[in-house]
């Protein structure tokens, strides 16, 4: 049990549930309101030294954990036309402090920005909606405590897992009593209500978030799909995965105080309480290591060309490989190479060639690995824990040939499309790409072509090979 980190909440934030902004349309969240006034309560019960906030409506990015840093943390609720409901609280800037140094020794990128940096992003000082709701709750009937107020950041689950473990090592370091607020809304397309749409993956996510965490199940929390997150418009998952990391190996007992989706978005409230039960890293329960049993020999090359370049900085040589079974065509032959990387069903990586640049398939294959993981400009390097957890996909062009658009299949065919100097690529068989129509918008963006112009259009077929499979 963790003697410092005495509770958590997964916690709604629609600015409609305070008195100030709703005006009477609070009520329609009364679930959520009942359930707020128990954590208020609560609150007071468990008198925490220091809360920790994470926020997704924080300054968000995708490669920074963004802390705000002002003595004294104000906001208001003017941007909701209540400009007099404001809160204030006092940072605990000697936790923001230790936690900044635990994530730079831990390669976790975070912390605070400078007046400059901060003007050059438009980013204010004041608190924002994610952290102003819950704590306009939360310290309703106790207000002796400091907070920490932070964004959860698009880093990736195991960078944020491994965050929430930091943030109970920081506190336990310097024997604060803490509670942990993940802010967070659950889907935004529930039901007809919303104004964002309606999905049945909404009320699916939602359904499983409330399930898992009814159970106390921390393992499943962290194993939703990421493609059932992304069609529910869910804005609360990722300040969850951190707190469920705070929470690693203590099974922390869980109850959703309410659950409702009044205006189509689903509001989500549940309390996270330390256990005396020890439990293995849930982490490590949800995401197992990628098998490479009988792995393909393309995906064997790209693997292992990644790994000794992230691991020692250097490329191996291809004439390592020549000894592998039924694989001379690899040696034999040239042709353009794409490499995929991902990672807990999310991209980690891709690079490829459209046409050969190297002696052969199998030194187009390392080059481009290494380029995937370290050289994609949408994404830091690679980081040697991330390897054993990594998924390659290996896909060997065929010749491109011209093309008309009635002869395309976004299954069968990828396309390059070309207007002067400007191409864009798209690989066949993607998920979410449905239509011809779909797969010549998303290549004319990445070439920077307008669809409405002309241009030339071409197609060709991929050989995939992944883990220990070939398709195509």
């Amino acid at each position: 049990m963790s003697d410092v980190i005495i509770g958590g909440y997964l916690l709604p934030h629609p600015p409609v549930i305070v008195p100030e902004v709703g005006k009477g349309r609070e009520n329609d969240a009364a679930l959520t309101l009942k359930a707020y006034q128990q954590v208020s309560l609560e609150a007071k019960q468990l008198a925490p030294d220091t809360v920790i906030i994470i926020s997704p409506h924080a300054p968000l990015f995708s490669d920074y954990v963004f802390m705000y840093d002002s003595p004294q943390l104000s906001g208001s609720f003017a941007n909701f036309d209540a400009p007099n409901a404001k809160l204030s609280f006092e940072q605990d800037s000697d936790l923001r402090q230790e936690i900044e140094r635990a994530m730079h020794k831990a390669g976790i990128p975070g912390g605070t920005l400078s007046a400059s940096e901060k003007a050059r992003f438009d980013i204010k000082d004041e608190l924002d909606h994610g952290v102003l709701v819950p704590l306009y709750y939360f310290s309703k009937l106790y207000k002796d405590f400091k907070i920490v107020a932070m964004s959860c950041s698009g880093l990736d689950m195991q960078q944020l897992y491994n965050l929430g473990k930091l943030l109970r090592a920081c506190a336990e370091k310097l024997s604060r009593k803490t509670v942990i607020l993940a802010s967070g809304d659950m889907s935004h397309k529930v039901n007809r209500e919303s104004p964002y749409g309606m999905r049945p993956e909404g009320a699916e996510f939602d359904r499983q978030v409330s399930e898992f965490i009814s159970a106390s199940d921390i393992p499943s929390i962290l194993s939703i799909d990421s493609g059932l997150r992304e069609k529910a418009a869910e804005c609360g998952y990722r300040s969850l995965v951190i707190l469920c990391g705070a929470f690693d190996k203590i099974k922390p007992e869980c109850e959703l105080l309410s659950y409702e989706a009044p205006f189509g978005i689903g509001y989500c409230v549940a309390r996270f309480s330390p256990s005396e039960t020890s439990a293995p890293s849930a982490f490590e329960q949800a995401y197992k290591k990628v098998p490479r049993e009988n792995e393909n020999p393309y995906v064997n090359i790209a693997r292992k060309s990644l790994e000794a370049y992230v691991q020692s900085g250097t490329e191996i040589s291809s004439s390592q490989f020549r000894n592998i079974p039924n694989a001379k065509d690899l040696f034999e032959k040239r042709a353009g190479v794409f490499v995929s990387l991902k990672k807990f069903g999310e991209l980690r990586g891709c690079i490829g060639t459209t046409a050969p640049t190297q002696d052969n398939i199998a030194e187009e294959i390392i080059e481009n690995a290494i380029s995937a993981g370290t050289r994609d400009p949408r994404f830091n390097p690679v980081r040697p824990d991330e390897l054993d957890f990594l998924e390659y996909s290996v896909d060997v062009l065929s010749e491109a040939v011209p093309a008309k658009i009635s002869e395309l299949d976004p299954k069968t065919y990828g396309v390059i499309v070309r207007k002067g100097s400007r191409s864009g690529l798209l690989l066949p068989d993607l998920e979410g790409v449905d239509t011809v129509e779909q797969q010549l918008e998303i290549a004319c963006r990445k070439a920077g072509i307008n669809p409405r112009e002309n241009y030339d259009i071409y197609k060709f077929t991929v050989t995939r090979y992944k883990g220990n499979s070939k398709e195509g």
